[in-house]
């Protein structure tokens, strides 16, 4: 079962063995997935638009959720760009950091955006990237985002750029990705997004939130389905589990634990839908055995 550690900053989180993935989780508790897109279900590509979700992988998120389990997406991408990625199969999403969302068809915003602001943002970046054509400037709605992944030794003049441009917008927060630093309104938060998901997920049983995501954008998350106090006002979360995808260099993670690399993550999504299987047919059989109790019981009384 989950770890009861608090959610503070660990740099050892523990290992899950993705072929074990069900030593973790119990038949007697329901469950619910809010996975990232990039480095989690997408491999990193040179230009973020040629990353895709394989097939195999959508036809077995589909295939989880046909068992019952809820299943969202918490990407920094925008919304649109999302539910191209996740076609055929719709998924509630939290996009852009959680400012975008949608759920059973309807799309909304969280929070007002400054569009003026993020205009002249977005023409200062333009601006100053015009030297280097090795960076990448992904244009979102409600956010800004400068990749330096086909030139990593740009790193410091990604930053320059996009710390510069931020400072004169007070509204306005500078977030570190992998290769990427991106301007976005205060009020992106993955961890708010999820909890905001999962209100709407909530059943008469309570649902056991697990993450998984690979960047630091995802620290938030997984501070809130491990029952952070940050969170706990506004939500009774039982102690979720967060994922951290990666763990390479040993950077400290609020995440409990931890898998390799994106395969590692297709294994465990396969031993989850194993897991999902074998309880559904656990909970038929008591459904099946308690009715003929309560029949027989009938004809006694008779």
């Amino acid at each position: 079962m989950t770890s009861g550690r608090s959610a503070s900053v660990h740099s050892a989180p523990i290992y899950i063995s993705p072929k074990h993935f069900a030593d973790y989780l119990s038949p007697q508790q329901g469950y619910c997935l809010f996975l990232d897109i990039d480095g989690t279900l997408a491999d990193f590509t040179l230009n973020p638009k040629d990353s895709f979700i394989p097939t195999t992988t959508l036809t077995l998120l589909e295939k989880i959720q046909s068992h019952g389990v809820n299943i969202a997406i918490v990407t920094g991408r925008s919304l649109t760009e999302a539910k191209q990625m996740l076609s055929p199969i719709k998924l509630p999403i939290a996009a852009t950091h959680g400012l975008e969302m949608a759920f059973d068809g309807i799309s909304a915003s969280l929070t007002q955006i400054n569009l003026i602001e993020l205009t002249a943002i977005k023409q200062a970046i333009r601006q100053s990237c015009m030297p280097y054509d090795d960076l990448t400037i992904e244009d979102k709605p409600y956010s800004v985002a400068l990749h330096y992944r086909q030139n990593p030794t740009l790193a410091d003049v990604a930053y320059a750029i996009m710390s510069t441009t931020s400072k004169d917008y007070a509204d306005w927060l500078l977030k570190q990705g992998k290769y990427v630093w991106e301007i976005a309104p205060k009020a992106a938060d993955k961890g708010i997004a999820i909890l905001t998901l999962l209100k709407q997920m909530q059943t008469n049983d309570t649902l056991c939130p697990i993450f998984i995501g690979d960047d630091i954008t995802d620290e938030a998350g997984f501070i809130a389905v491990q029952g952070s106090k940050r969170f706990i006002e506004k939500s009774h979360l039982i102690k979720g589990m967060g994922i951290r995808v990666g763990n390479e260099y040993q950077q400290p993670t609020c995440a409990h634990y931890y898998v390799n690399n994106i395969h590692d993550v297709t294994v465990l999504l396969e031993r989850f839908l194993t897991f999902c299987q074998k309880r559904s047919t656990l909970l038929s059989d008591l459904t099946n055995s308690n009715v003929q109790i309560v029949c027989k019981h009938s004809r006694q009384l008779i």
